[in-house]
């Protein structure tokens, strides 16, 4: 990475990004085009990120229009697959994150503003406060406030918590609902919206996902890989805006049908609804932020605070006040631990499975001499039954399914997680002239009260309207909380309609009150409307209007980034793009609800969680990037006096040759000499090795030691695999060895950032020579063989003496 342009914020001028020509300084010629017509604007777009992300988006909706039950089959092994080998890092990297932004927040970069000094917020509090709520969460808490704790409270096993009564149960029912939508779930928008914000108003960026990747890789944004990273950007965006649309759209369809009959909830009507809204989206987004979202957003906040506290007086307050306290004080009681829960011995069941059925573990003794066939022989010798013990572990062992924390916490994390870039940036655009103290509290604290809240409210009305039907329907003592299971044609519903079908079920359903857990998700929000007989049918429209106003605010919301992140950084583009990204969103959700048809809920889940593991991992390096950046602007001396490497491990994605957007510049290597450096560097990796100890130890004994080292790993580890299978025995130890030769090579990096003045981390260095080992011996060898460099503050404006 080249860093010589990199200065503090006060060494910028400011620049008006909605001028194209300013704009075009940071975009490389042969990436944009521009086209008019007349005098009309036709296309400003960076072609290759627009061309990419559309390919991807347009080809899942196409595929999924023309193969809807392919399309589905695959999305879900793919959630599947991610979820049994990645949950580790999708549960791991949540927290890490919530603790490195609580300890900005509480650091002296906290002080540090999204903007110049002299740059005061450009919304109030409260207008901020309610964009926020809209683009992040407000489709979600309509679909899931009742439901989501209804399907923990009576779904089936499920231990998250120490449970004795179904009092507990309840209580728990409340906490997880909470956990999937509190601090965790924020995180992810709060990281990417200080990065972009650090990144692009104070060093004067233009307001695009690569640009927050700037600390981290210098001119390599203006290349492939930040094409690479706002195309990847607006594919989340766009997948996860369409998951949260599904959930909308449904919720519409069911308020329709509550208000007149002869609405179907049918696949059909919920596409013609989204393209409906759909279009009302592209007129608020032609609008713009100020005239369209904001004014949107305050409505769809204003409607969702009079239905919350309109249920409020309505029902038994005291009740709900109580269940609010309580409830806030589970959250915090038990969140560290359930935080860090993978669900692991419950996931374990998947390895007592075979191939074809639901075992994806990456290597995964599965084959007919793995796991699965001994358990079968063990079973048959014991029982004369080879599916006895298969068949018995979770009632054995009290287990819930392992494929809960799949359906539920991976897909919310993958969820939040491909919303980050949509909302990160949103409320980097919405947050200039604020601390990034104001930032990360203000949008943890607000957001996560008033959510809170309105679960709280709505769950404690759905779990109570479910306990007076079992108590009316006299089912109490068949009732088994433990495994949180209910009888619902002993309640007198139809199970497959979800609807009352028994006399007494019928009765009590005319009175307003309603078996929840035996009733659609889409329905459980109007059913705990319905006892407030006098005023059901105002607060249904009101939750319609509502729903259908998040809906529209959520898509346009997602358009503007998308059509922001196409253009790279043009804040005004025009009205055809806007258009264009408005019905590309239309047509993914389109396609979503066509595969998942009837029960479209498992190809928005599935999509989420696919969607959402790329990003995790773009996040860690995220972090990285605004960590040095905050370190960079406040002057701290290990960074800011620090020297560069001469070559950078990622330049191969440039070309070699990473540059600003507009600048002719020849690399001190030639294309060929870097290239026979990789070669090099992977083929014998222990003569890359040698020169790098000789270089830090000399022409000696512990040089040739480390050579000999290097080169017995690296031929166990070819040896091992060349002469087995990859995923045999053999071929783990083959890749014990080969984690051997990365750490190796990662130690010598180490040293080589001690002895040359390198900023840097130990795990940066393991990283890098985990994932592209060749890459970072010839980065390693190439800085080998300058001089210890004087140390020179790389960041400070070079002063003359007088």
């Amino acid at each position: 990475m080249v860093f010589e342009d990199i200065r503090r914020c006060d060494e910028h001028d400011d620049v008006d990004f909605s001028d194209e020509t300013e704009l075009l300084k940071f975009v490389r010629k042969n990436r944009w085009v521009s086209v008019n017509v007349g005098s009309l604007r036709l296309i400003r777009i960076n072609w290759v990120t627009t061309l990419m992300a559309s390919i991807v988006l347009w080809g899942f909706t196409i595929s999924a229009l023309i193969e809807p039950k392919e399309v589905l089959k695959e999305a879900q092994m793919w959630q599947s697959w991610v979820t049994q080998n990645f949950t580790w890092l999708y549960i791991g990297t949540q927290n890490v994150w919530i603790v490195f932004l609580l300890y900005l927040g509480c650091s002296k970069y906290g002080s540090l503003k999204l903007g110049k000094a002299h740059e005061k917020p450009e919304f109030n509090d409260i207008s901020w406060f309610a964009m926020l709520f809209s683009c992040g969460i407000g489709v979600g808490v309509y679909y899931w406030g009742v439901s989501e704790p209804m399907s923990y409270y009576r779904g089936g096993a499920l231990w998250k918590v120490p449970m004795n009564t179904d009092d507990d149960r309840a209580q728990m029912a409340i906490f997880t609902t909470l956990f999937h939508w509190g601090l965790h779930g924020w995180c992810p928008y709060i990281t990417v919206a200080v990065a972009l914000g650090v990144v692009c108003y104070r060093w004067n960026l233009p307001l695009t996902m690569r640009s927050a990747f700037y600390p981290l890789l210098g001119n390599l944004i203006y290349g492939p890989l930040g094409d690479m990273i706002d195309a990847l950007s607006i594919a989340c965006t766009t997948f996860g805006v369409c998951t949260s649309l599904g959930f909308g759209v449904n919720s519409i369809m069911y308020g329709l049908n509550r208000l007149n009959s002869s609405i179907e909830v049918s696949v059909d009507n919920q596409i013609i609804a989204i393209w409906f809204i759909t279009i009302v989206a592209t007129i608020s987004i032609s609008m713009g932020l100020k005239n369209g979202i904001q004014t949107l957003a305050n409505v769809t906040f204003g409607i969702g605070m009079f239905v919350m506290f309109a249920c409020l007086f309505l029902d038994n307050t005291w009740f709900l006040l109580n269940s609010f306290v309580q409830s806030v004080g589970h959250y915090f009681q038990w969140l560290i631990s359930v935080s860090f829960q993978c669900d692991t011995w419950q996931q374990l069941a998947f390895e007592f499975q075979n191939e074809k059925d639901t075992n994806l573990y990456i290597g995964s003794s599965n084959t007919v001499t793995g796991l699965y066939d001994t358990m079968n022989k063990a079973s048959l010798l014991v029982s004369g039954n080879t599916t006895h013990v298969i068949s018995s572990q979770n009632t054995m062992y009290e287990s819930h399914t392992g494929k809960w924390i799949d359906w539920w916490t991976v897909f919310y994390w993958g969820w939040w997680i491909s919303w980050a870039p949509f909302v990160g940036m949103f409320i980097a655009r919405i947050s200039r002239g604020r601390t990034v103290r104001q930032v990360i509290f203000g949008a943890f604290i607000a957001p996560c009260t008033f959510s809170f809240f309105w679960l709280i409210i709505f769950g404690s009305l759905g779990i109570k309207m479910q306990r007076i039907a079992e108590l009316a329907l006299g089912v109490p003592g068949d009732l088994d909380w433990r495994s949180g299971s209910i009888d619902c044609a002993a309640l007198g519903y139809d199970t497959t309609l979800k609807k009352p079908i028994s006399a007494a079920a019928i009765a009590l359903a005319n009175d307003g009150y309603y078996a929840i857990a035996c009733r659609n998700h889409g329905d459980r929000l109007y059913d705990v409307l319905a006892p407030y007989k006098e005023v059901t049918t105002m607060l249904v429209l009101l939750c319609v209007v509502g729903v259908s106003l998040y809906f529209v605010t959520s898509s346009d919301s997602g358009s503007y980034v998308d059509d922001i992140l196409a253009a790279q950084g043009l804040p005004n583009p025009p009205l055809t793009q806007k258009i264009f990204w408005a019905f590309t969103e239309g047509a993914v959700c389109t396609g979503l609800l066509k595969a998942g048809g009837d029960d479209s809920l498992k190809a928005l889940q599935a999509v989420s969680i696919c969607a959402g593991l790329p990003y995790t991992m773009a996040l860690c390096f995220l972090c990285t990037s605004l960590w040095r950046a905050l370190k960079i602007d406040a002057g701290d001396e290990d960074i800011c006096h620090g020297t560069q490497w001469t070559t950078g491990t990622l330049d191969i994605f440039d070309g070699f040759n990473p540059r600003g957007p507009n600048e002719m510049k020849v690399p001190k290597h030639s294309v060929l000499e870097r290239l026979l450096s990789l070669t090099k560097a992977a083929v014998t990796p222990f003569m890359g090795v040698f020169n790098v100890a000789k270089h830090l130890y000399g022409d000696g004994l512990a040089a040739k030691m480390h050579m000999v080292i290097a080169f017995l790993f690296y031929v166990c580890w070819l040896a091992f695999l060349g002469l087995t299978a990859a995923d045999s025995d053999w071929g783990m130890i083959g890749w014990t060895f080969f984690l051997f030769m990365v750490m190796q090579i990662a130690y010598l990096r180490s040293m080589t950032r001690a002895v040359h003045g390198i900023y840097g981390s130990t795990a940066e260095d393991f990283l890098g020579a985990l994932v592209m080992y060749p890459n970072t011996l010839s980065q390693l060898d190439f800085h080998s063989a300058q001089a210890l460099p004087e140390s020179e503050d790389t960041y400070k404006v070079k002063t003359t003496a007088a």
